[in-house]
């Protein structure tokens, strides 16, 4: 089973092996100039639905807890089911081949898969599966929308949980208050503002007389709406690190005598001997331009202007 993954990290090495929730998984990066990167498992009966569920529900969560774990944008998708020839995962190769997904922010050198998020509960997953499609969508719209949605799992009333973080706990939220004086509150609160003006602005076209509505059309608008979701996924953020108790990690290890790596919680490392499955080494230079450098791809080079006669 190929599962399509695009990441706005490089990882160093090209390939990982691991096994997350019960699934062996083989990571595979192709170069950030191509293709999207891929997420292999083995799946013995292309015909079973729920087996093919069951890899895909685990490889996604594995990248959103990737996702969160390194603060970076991540999509991941069902490219197929073509398999390779063998059976091994250790041998496995991608099959099938496409175009990245995310909207272009530049690339983060050097991420590692040493540990991730413990996810737990339903709850946590659903919030984490938001925030990464959240921060993965090319529309700001989109992206509001999955935000909000994030701070609304437990049940709580996002417009509620704003005003007790940013009037009780205002250290929690990471944005800025220089961000905040660009937002046209109109003597409103933020929670007010939010709901208001982005959320059901983006939700409903026609709404009574007085409240806003979209402008898709207008450059004024469009910056407004960056800003917001600017800080609704600050919100977000606080909601799912402090609300959902995602303070635990899983730490991906093998047992010292040697073995498949697997994500492994801090209990179950004290009662097994075992070692980190890829421990973090720094990246040397030439290391770095195998990285970034492609066979067909040349560096692109500053051409220097001959001087005007």
């Amino acid at each position: 089973m190929n599962l399509a993954l695009d990441s706005s990290i490089i990882l160093p090495r090209r390939t990982y092996l691991f096994e997350y929730k019960g699934v062996r998984f083989k990571l595979v990066q192709t170069h950030y100039r191509e293709y999207h990167d891929h997420l292999l498992t083995v799946v013995r009966d292309i015909n079973d639905s729920a087996a093919m569920n069951r890899a895909f529900a685990a490889g996604a969560e594995f990248v959103s807890a990737l996702a969160w774990e390194q603060d970076a944008a991540m999509t991941v998708w069902n490219s197929g089911g073509a398999g390779w020839r063998g059976g091994s995962l250790r041998s496995a190769k991608p099959t099938i081949f496409g175009f990245r997904r995310l909207p272009f922010r530049g690339y983060n050198i050097g991420g590692n898969l040493i540990s991730i998020p413990h996810v737990q509960t339903n709850e946590q997953r659903i919030a984490l599966a938001l925030f990464r499609e959240a921060r993965a969508s090319n529309s700001t719209y989109l992206s509001f929308l999955f935000y909000w949605q994030a701070m609304e799992v437990l049940g709580t009333d996002p417009h509620t949980f704003i005003e007790n973080v940013m009037r009780n706990h205002r250290h929690q939220v990471p944005i800025e208050d220089s961000l905040l004086s660009e937002l046209p509150f109109a003597g409103r609160s933020i929670g007010e503002y939010l709901e208001d003006d982005c959320r059901h602005a983006v939700a409903h076209i026609r709404r009574r007389p007085g409240r806003r509505t979209l402008d898709l059309d207008s450059s004024d608008e469009h910056r407004r709406f960056a800003i917001s979701v600017r800080v609704v996924e600050a919100l977000a953020e606080a909601y799912i690190t402090y609300y959902l108790g995602m303070s635990e990690k899983l730490s991906l290890v093998r047992p010292r005598s040697g073995g498949f790596p697997r994500f492994a919680d801090r209990a179950e490392r004290e009662r097994r001997r075992y070692r980190l499955a890829y421990p973090y080494v720094p990246l040397s230079q030439n290391q770095l331009r195998r990285l970034v450098s492609h066979p067909r791809f040349s560096p692109t080079r500053r051409r220097s202007r001959s001087p005007r006669r």
